[in-house]
């Protein structure tokens, strides 16, 4: 399924957030999980933004203050990375891979991943492949944020390998998430982990 390779939202927004961005959010996503929902039940093409304002209990101009269509209220919105907050990996002399999976799994705390809306998410994408390309561009933002923190730590000398290092970190990511998503066992801080392992299993088979 290709949603399985292109999912990572709900992820890193929630770095250092205030109370009214927090609420904000908060409101965000219940307009998400009404959309999923409907589109779940009704089907993306039966879906309208009326539905999903009746849903989530809003008006239709409440949801254009979020959301521009159906689509962008069911992908959500873009992974942000805190760039001002993450002048500490810049500046780490830390082992990269772990300090990558830091930099990836530390907004988990502060903006919890919601595991029942991510399984919606993956089964409307799954269903609708037209969401695809949407999905791959929220990835490329959060690569194209991450290669400017790379670059920055490992110089401008470094570019390619600081864009490349990005999409594999961004993919790595992208598979904790869907893993913890799959898996109740699995806690917020596994997620971490599991970046970092992944990073680190590519690592070692590039070595060999």
């Amino acid at each position: 399924m290709q949603y399985l390779h292109d999912v990572n939202s709900l992820v890193v927004q929630g770095m250092g957030m205030n109370l009214r961005e927090r609420r904000r959010l908060q409101t965000a996503r219940d307009i998400q999980m009404a959309a999923v929902t409907v589109a779940l039940r009704n089907g993306l093409d039966q879906t309208t933004t009326e539905a999903i304002a009746i849903e989530a209990g809003i008006s239709t101009r409440t949801f254009f203050n979020y959301y521009n269509n159906k689509q962008a209220a069911i992908l959500g919105e873009a992974i942000r990375l805190d760039i001002k907050g993450a002048g500490w990996f810049v500046e780490s002399s830390g082992p990269i891979l772990d300090d990558l999976a830091k930099l990836l799994g530390q907004g988990l705390h502060e903006d919890p991943l919601d595991r029942a809306l991510l399984l919606k998410i993956i089964a409307v994408v799954d269903a609708n492949p037209t969401l695809h390309d949407m999905f791959r561009t929220q990835v490329d933002e959060t690569s194209s944020s991450i290669s400017g923190l790379l670059e920055t730590r490992l110089g401008s000398d470094l570019a390619i390998e600081s864009r490349l290092l990005a999409e594999l970190s961004t993919r790595a990511l992208t598979e904790a998430v869907v893993a913890w998503a799959a898996d109740e066992t699995m806690t917020v801080d596994s997620v971490t982990v599991q970046i970092a392992a992944n990073l680190r299993s590519v690592s070692k088979i590039m070595c060999q």
